[in-house]
């Protein structure tokens, strides 16, 4: 990049947020992220993959509130929705800054178009988000969208957990562990709606975190 760092980094506090959530209301915090390292190809191709992730969760969770049974139920996918949604617009913003583009938000889950020839998103990471999409559209049942919600949002958690850490950006990598940890609190409350008591919710995403900890320590 030809730009001066020094501007480019303050452009970036100031244009790119990426948002915790508060566990006690839902709220959404911002705190500034950053590029620091000169090789911002590793950054973009981070935010490109978690940025296709958060997208196809705010359609999933779209779906499941059309599919719910519940007012509570349908009120709880539309926050975590939201909260999704927040996450990647500031992701969005942090790649914006850096130069590179996005890939565009799936206006519904036969629009698999939107992950074709994105700079920086590996085949790997296209497939899985196509199928994701895929997986959206065969989901019919609460049921089916509650393990759907439940598998995408553990995808997230271990993108967060497992390559937040190692990003070359202070700032980023804060911001990833405290996306991390919404996406928990999101994990803990679908293992309730799942049947699972707080504490066994609570545990299974703590062994989450720290197997996909692990496994980025490994390689």
């Amino acid at each position: 990049m030809s730009a001066d760092p020094s501007s480019r980094r303050e452009a970036l506090r100031r244009g790119a947020l990426a948002a915790g959530a508060l566990a006690a209301g839902g709220l959404l915090r911002a705190t500034p992220v950053v590029a620091q390292s000169p090789d911002d190809e590793d950054l973009r191709d981070f935010l490109v993959e978690a940025i296709g992730l958060e997208q196809v969760t705010v359609l999933a969770y779209s779906s499941a509130s059309d599919a719910a049974k519940s007012n509570g139920d349908k009120q709880t996918y539309e926050r975590f929705r939201d909260q999704e949604q927040a996450h990647a617009n500031a992701l969005r913003s942090a790649i914006d800054e850096l130069g590179f583009d996005p890939p565009e938000a799936p206006d519904t889950p036969t629009d698999t178009g939107v992950f074709n020839d994105v700079e920086g998103l590996s085949d790997d990471a296209a497939k899985r988000l196509t199928d994701d999409l895929g997986r959206i559209a065969d989901a019919k049942t609460p049921a089916d969208f509650l393990k759907l919600l439940n598998e995408l949002e553990s995808q997230q958690l271990g993108l967060y957990v497992g390559r937040g850490p190692a990003l070359d950006s202070p700032d980023l990598s804060t911001s990833s562990a405290e996306i991390a940890g919404c996406q928990g609190q999101h994990l803990v409350v679908l293992g309730q709606l799942d049947g699972k008591p707080p504490g066994q919710a609570a545990e299974s995403v703590a062994t989450a975190a720290t197997k996909a900890s692990q496994a980025s320590s490994s390689q």
